[in-house]
């Protein structure tokens, strides 16, 4: 009966071991386990964070290539701009110059002296205070517009006339560089915008 009892605590303290260890085997794979879900969780977070800083990334440079293609864009207006108030200035240089030249030549003459017909003279003062309205004020229908049908007349003499040709002259000039610079920027910027997609 010793063996008997011996046998019996041998086997007990076994069977205790054997549970104990399988109770150590299961509490190791259940850690194992949520250590690998963990690890599953971190890897789809970290994939999810790398997917939106791409994004961000994308995002980022297309906004950095915007910005540059705009800098571009003002830069090179200003450029033109600068360019055509150049123009402007030298077209009004040569217009006074012109003038003067005409001034001189056409001053010794008696019929430079003479006076214009007064319908035409006011005709001319008329049409040019209505462009300089038009220039000033685009709105046509303004309420508070002089009004160019009292205003005084002044007599012109064909010297004074035929003087605002150059002067007329310069102002189209000027309008034209102004134009072709607006159309030099819409250009440049089809093309720019064209090259950046």
């Amino acid at each position: 009966m010793v063996f008997g009892t011996v046998n019996r605590a041998v086997l007990v303290g076994a069977g205790v071991i054997g549970a104990a260890l399988l109770g150590v085997i299961a509490w190791q794979a259940y850690e194992n386990s949520q250590q690998r879900d963990d690890i599953d969780a971190r890897n789809t977070t970290i994939g999810t964070l790398n997917e939106q800083n791409r994004t961000l990334r994308q995002q980022r440079d297309r906004a950095q290539a915007t910005m540059a293609l705009q800098a571009l864009q003002f830069n090179r207006a200003n450029q033109i701009s600068e360019e055509t108030r150049r123009v402007r200035q030298q077209s009004g240089i040569r217009a006074e110059q012109v003038r003067r030249d005409v001034h001189t030549g056409i001053s010794a003459h008696t019929c430079s002296r003479q006076l214009l017909p007064a319908a035409d003279a006011d005709r001319l003062l008329h049409y040019v205070t209505e462009l300089r309205d038009d220039a000033l004020h685009p709105d046509t229908r303004r309420v508070d517009r002089p009004n160019t049908a009292i205003a005084p007349t002044r007599r012109l003499t064909w010297g004074q006339a035929v003087e605002w040709i150059p002067l007329l002259l310069g102002d189209i000039e000027s309008c034209n560089a102004d134009k072709a610079a607006l159309r030099r920027i819409d250009k440049d910027k089809a093309n720019e915008t064209a090259q950046a997609h």
